[in-house]
């Protein structure tokens, strides 16, 4: 049974390109989150203080 070297590496890169992407949504899913979470938090925060009174 013989190697087929080309398809070997289409399949790798393949899975080394689609593993790539996944980290990338997964890397901005992360950062818009945070950015959500700190405006959230920082919107109450204020609010928060006003009623205080301070």
């Amino acid at each position: 049974m013989e190697t087929d070297w080309a398809q070997a590496w289409q399949i790798g890169g393949l899975g080394f390109g689609l593993i790539l992407v996944v980290l990338i949504l997964l890397a901005l899913a992360m950062w818009l989150t945070g950015r959500l979470i700190s405006r959230i938090g920082a919107g109450k925060g204020e609010a928060g203080d006003e009623a205080k009174g301070e």
